[in-house]
Parts: structure tokens; sequence; C-alpha cells
């Protein structure tokens, strides 16, 4: 069992392109998806919606023979195929960056594509488990790896870790933490012209 606290907003004079979900798979097992879509692409709002919520869908069919690992690979891999047909039907380019956490018992099962982030509070330490999928060109970032409807270029990874009582696992997208302070979540949110989601989850043995 997991609490978890959400805080999403849109940017200044912006829609919201980033997307949460919370689901729970059973009694011990909860699942929870950041997307941020693609600005740079069309729909992204609606990319970060569909692709959050086509994973939840997955997991949410039987899979009784599937590891957790094989669940988050296969999962990512559904969505991403329905956005491939979305972005077909819309004549469009989506996409959104990603990042997956499965909690089972005491273990967190994560992955991520792009630039939201992962981190694990862990009495005072705050230590930062991705590493972001960007290219840097001059004052330029690209993303390098996302869910766009198109083949992955690399496999996919799903690494775990075990929490304990006093650990929090923190995800938040760019807009949060390129203004924010990580290691002092309680301040108050600062207001800037992007979107900004961060979301905090503690595990209740």
């Amino acid at each position: 069992m997991i609490d978890i606290d959400v805080s999403s907003n849109a940017g200044v004079g912006k829609t919201n392109e980033d997307y949460v979900l919370h689901t729970t798979i059973a009694n011990d097992k909860s699942l929870v998806v950041v997307c941020d879509g693609m600005g740079g692409l069309s729909n992204a709002a609606l990319a970060s919606q569909m692709i959050a919520e086509k994973i939840g869908s997955y997991f949410t069919q039987l899979h009784a023979t599937d590891s957790s690992e094989e669940l988050v690979l296969k999962a990512i891999s559904f969505a991403n195929k329905e956005l491939a047909k979305e972005c077909i039907l819309l004549k469009a380019k989506m996409g959104a960056s990603i990042a997956l956490t499965l909690f089972e018992g005491d273990r967190c099962y994560y992955t991520w594509l792009g630039d939201v982030r992962i981190y694990l509070q862990h009495n005072d330490c705050c230590e930062q488990l991705t590493t972001d999928h960007l290219a840097i060109d001059g004052n330029h970032k690209y993303i390098t790896r996302c869910i766009n409807g198109r083949e992955f270029r690399k496999p996919l990874e799903v690494h775990s870790i075990i929490l304990s009582d006093s650990d929090e696992v923190v995800i938040a997208t760019d807009g949060y933490y390129m203004h924010n302070d990580i290691d002092c979540l309680e301040k108050d949110r600062v207001l800037k012209d992007d979107d900004s989601t961060i979301v905090k989850i503690r595990c209740v043995f």
C-alpha cells in the first residue's frame, strides 16, 4: 500500500501537458506513471494522457504468468503501439517523456524514457535514480528517448530497489526540478512558464 501526494500545474497561460496516473493493481501492487508531453510535437497533452492510460489499462488486464519486469516492458510497448495508431489516425507526430514506478510489497520497480526524473529520499539524503535521456547542442537540448509510436532505439531497462519505512520515492518533470530544490520538497513550488509536476510516494508496510 502507498500514500501518494500529487501537485501538477500548467505553466502560466498554458495547457498542462503533464499527466499523472495512479492505480492499484492488487492489494500489494500499485502503479504510478508520470508523462510529460513533447511540446515540439502535436497534441502533447493528449499524448501524455493516452500513454499513461494505455499503460494503466494493460496492467489491469490478467497477465498472471508475467513477472513484474515483463509487465513493465510489455505495458510500455503496448502504449507505444497504441500511440502509433493514434498518430496515423490524426496524421500527427506525438510523443512524451515518461517515468513509471511499480510498487510491490517493499520493492519498487522503475523505468523511464526522456527527462522525467525519479528520486529516492532516504533519511536526509535525496538520490536521483534516473539519468536524463538528453543530447545537448549548444544552448539547445533534445530528448533522445521517449514514447512516440516508433520503434525504440535501445532496449528498455527495468530497475528495482528495496524500500524501508522512512523512504519516499519522488517523480518530477523538468518544469519542477529546473526551478525547485528537490532536496527541500516541502518548500513552496515556484510558478514558472513551464508545466510543473511532482509526485511524492510513501510505502506503508
